[in-house]
């Protein structure tokens, strides 16, 4: 799993080098989103054109790498190769034999379908959705979801607890829930334990119903 993820957080920069030198084919004026490669954006969205490279999030700010763009919409629908930066309350989608990675902060909602593969990290209340034949390695936030569906593969990181995973018809799962206390608070408070989280397997399939992973714990249908 370890391996896994590391490969996971090293794809952003690896599509982020493979574009330089591309320079930005589409920005949307006053909204701070542009996309690098052979892509547009028009008002709070960015759209991949079919078979293109690209990256999208943020632009620049007087010369400085620029925040990531919120409650932005990025598509990258057919056979992309897409590197994707977000802040909150954005929504991205890949499908159509597309490849993504990138990272979302809170409150974001991706889908993976149609033959994708999908290496994504999303923060605290998000949902992912990975669907079809897809595969999916994935890292989410306290009161994150995960949704697998059809005959995908779902390996997800929980690095904080707290998140729920679902499997459904012939999906394979796991998740690696919690490995470290969560800080104490604001008071000066002891630490207190990590959050477990919840694996429900499609029914019929080992360990059958829902799952409770205590911190520290791989589990797996």
């Amino acid at each position: 799993m370890l391996s896994t993820v590391s490969r996971f957080l090293a794809l952003p920069a690896v599509l982020s080098g493979l574009l330089l030198g591309l320079g930005c084919s589409g920005s949307a004026s006053g909204t701070g989103l542009t996309c690098s490669g052979a892509c547009a954006c028009s008002g709070s969205t960015c759209t991949c054109a079919s078979g293109g490279t690209c990256a999208l999030g943020g632009g620049a700010e007087g010369g400085a790498a620029a925040a990531p763009p919120s409650n932005a919409t990025f598509d990258c629908t057919s056979k992309n190769s897409c590197n994707v930066s977000c802040g909150t309350g954005c929504t991205t989608s890949c499908a159509g034999q597309s490849q993504c990675g990138g990272t979302c902060g809170s409150n974001c909602t991706s889908t993976c379908g149609g033959g994708s593969s999908c290496q994504l990290s999303a923060g605290a209340n998000s949902s992912v959705t990975c669907d079809g034949t897809s595969t999916c390695t994935l890292s989410v936030g306290t009161g994150g979801t995960v949704t697998c569906k059809g005959s995908s593969g779902c390996e997800v990181a929980c690095p904080e607890g707290g998140c729920t995973v679902d499997c459904s018809g012939s999906t394979r799962c796991s998740v690696a829930c919690a490995v470290a206390p969560v800080d104490g608070g604001a008071d000066g408070g002891a630490a207190g334990p990590a959050t477990s989280c919840e694996l429900q397997c499609a029914p019929g399939a080992a360990p059958g119903a829902r799952k409770t992973c205590a911190p520290g714990s791989t589990c797996s249908c």
